[in-house]
């Protein structure tokens, strides 16, 4: 087997190479943590009688339950990072893999070629064929191979090849890859797991509802565009990190065997039919030939550098697309201003979010921290193959351009409420959460301040109805009073979930008054007063109530639907909640008008007292 010369002065030569991606995406994750467990926690609530009454909460939380995915699987990664013997144990378990005994020559020869090399590396046999050989930690600096039967037989008919398959296994070592990757990696399963989950707690709950003519499903599927797209972002992005770590392994192989043998090595490691998404976590065997044979040219280095970066820039074009798509089915917004608050949004989370400044941040500090990173996790091995400097700072340009573009432009911040919008030289973007913005100006006068119209009600709000229904009527009961106990559910249908959740913490301490002529008021709720429109034969009354408020430059009409079931000294109050706000003003002779809905579904339990 032929060996790349050390340098000149004995020691390694400096790793030029792809940041380790798998490590980035680790922490990004890893950052969306709080929020999205917050998120479950809420939707979580109240998980009893009510939602087998109705299946569009269900339906909601499924979806939450599919986005929360990759959370899971990082919290199991988390795991397996502060306990590597465990899974390693487990690893062992599952495939069967034991040390190999002393005396096998094939084995022994196995070990030696790995020892020689990386000190750290402990070698493992299986007689398992899916296989041909797989990294995975042994202890925190500690790694071990797992040789399985078919690299065995290799390695006696080709043992070029078969080295040159170690040496791939090898070279995920110098960026810690194989606690991440490799066998029992929770990145792997995710990628192997996410089809089959999201079709099962996403598209087919959904399909249900709109089968069944639920009135929730239209809204609903709305939220579902965004968790269609969140397939290919979660794949994209995981992916991206699994495949820059393959090719970079196959980088340093190509470098250090034989070249006709890495070719036959590659070819032997063509996946089995058997595993259909194993292209998912492995490169195509095509991909990889043409990167192993490209491997000192500047496009190839430039092109694996990129990859990762290049993924997280298709994500945020589905995060663009999606938003503009699910603005579109929420509202009666055009296409048009659909697409101009999806652009402000991610204008907005590019400039102010940490995505892209941590890319950046990659790029600038791995020259100087790849070296020691190496030696962190026990590599002792040759660096062969230099990288070129000009393409590694060619890779730089696709952060700092974008970031750039981020920070030379403007665009109106996504608005969250009816307040009026930062002017701009032209017609501007609408805000993000439902509402559209434009500026319209006269050039040779200077238009008036008016008051808006009251905003229409917004179109395809669930509502409850009622069969076995009798007219209100006056009763001698007497006002009875009721306080919130808690707020069982909350289910967004417009808006933010942070706007539903903020309208939850009013209600939270709302208290209640329902007068024998079936009016429902509170104090504290924000909740406009209710009149009963019909009581059904078991007492269960269907409310209704609109309040409108006015400003001189703004108009915001609150419409609610309600079901309020008493049983005793408690009740159970379920909710639709929808605001619409306009507002219309002038500043420096440009008129701004702003549209802004947000709607929720909620149930609240209420005590007598």
């Amino acid at each position: 087997m032929s060996q790349a010369p050390p340098r000149a002065d004995g020691r390694p030569a400096r790793l030029w190479g792809p940041p380790p991606w798998l490590w980035v995406t680790l922490g990004l994750l890893a950052a969306q943590v709080p929020t999205l467990t917050d998120t479950l926690t809420w939707d979580a609530q109240g998980l009893g009688t009510e939602h087998g009454r109705d299946p569009a909460p269900l339906t909601a939380l499924a979806q939450t339950l599919v986005q929360l995915l990759p959370t899971l699987f990082l919290l199991a990664g988390g795991l397996a990072l502060v306990l590597p013997r465990v899974r390693a144990r487990w690893v062992e378990r599952h495939y069967g893999l034991g040390p190999a005994g002393i005396g096998a020559p094939v084995l022994d020869q196995m070990r030696g070629f790995l020892t020689d090399r990386v000190p750290s590396t402990e070698l493992r046999v299986t007689r398992r064929r899916d296989m041909l050989a797989r990294v995975y930690p042994g202890g925190g600096r500690t790694t071990r191979v797992g040789v399985f039967y078919p690299l065995v037989g290799l390695w006696e008919s080709d043992r070029e090849a078969a080295e040159a398959v170690l040496l791939h296994e090898l070279g995920h070592i110098r960026c810690g890859e194989q606690h991440v990757a490799g066998l029992g990696s929770p990145f792997v399963a995710l990628v192997k797991a996410w089809p089959y989950v999201f079709a099962v707690f996403c598209v087919l709950p959904v399909g249900l509802l709109l089968a069944a003519g639920n009135l929730a499903a239209h809204l609903l599927f709305a939220e579902t565009v965004l968790v269609v797209l969140a397939l290919p972002k979660v794949l994209l992005i995981v992916v991206g990190a699994l495949w820059s770590a393959e090719l970079a392994a196959d980088r340093y192989a190509a470098g250090t065997a034989v070249r006709a043998a890495q070719w036959r090595a590659l070819n032997a490691l063509a996946p089995s039919r058997h595993r259909p998404l194993g292209r998912l976590y492995h490169p195509p065997v095509r991909v990889r030939l043409w990167f192993a044979a490209r491997t000192d040219r500047p496009v190839a280095q430039l092109l694996l550098v990129l990859l990762w970066p290049v993924a997280v820039l298709v994500e945020n074009l589905l995060d663009l697309v999606g938003g503009a798509a699910a603005v579109r089915l929420l509202g009666d917004t055009t296409a048009a201003e659909a697409m101009r608050k999806a652009v402000a949004l991610s204008h907005e989370q590019l400039v102010s979010g940490s995505l892209w400044w941590t890319v950046l941040g990659a790029f600038a500090v791995w020259p100087l921290l790849a070296v020691p990173w190496a030696r962190l996790w026990g590599w002792r091995g040759r660096e062969v193959g230099g990288f070129s400097p000009a393409a590694y700072a060619g890779s730089v340009l696709l952060p700092a351009l974008l970031l750039a573009l981020g920070l030379l432009t403007t665009a109106p911040e996504p608005a969250s409420d009816a307040t009026a919008p930062t002017p701009s030289d032209s017609t501007g973007p609408a805000p993000a959460d439902g509402g559209t913005t434009g500026a319209t100006s006269s050039p040779s006068t200077c238009p008036s301040p008016s008051r808006p119209a009251a905003p229409r009600r917004p179109e395809g709000l669930p509502s409850f109805e009622a069969s076995d229904t009798a007219a209100p009527t006056v009763t001698d009961d007497g006002t009875r009073s009721f306080r919130t106990v808690r707020v069982a559910t909350v289910t967004p249908l417009s808006g933010s979930l942070g706007q539903a959740r903020s309208v939850a913490t009013r209600l939270a301490h709302a208290r209640w008054s329902l007068a024998p002529d079936g009016t429902l008021t509170t104090e504290g709720g924000e909740v406009p007063v209710l009149r009963t429109t019909s009581v059904q034969g078991d007492g269960t009354r269907l409310l209704r109530g609109e309040e409108t408020r006015t400003t001189d430059v703004s108009a915001t009409t609150t419409w609610v639907d309600a079901r309020l079931v008493t049983v005793g000294g408690t009740a159970r109050l379920e909710l639709v909640r929808a605001a619409t706000g306009v507002t219309h003003a002038v500043v420096n002779c440009q008129e701004w008008d702003s549209t802004v809905t947000t709607a929720a579904r909620l149930v609240v339990d209420l005590g007598e007292g």
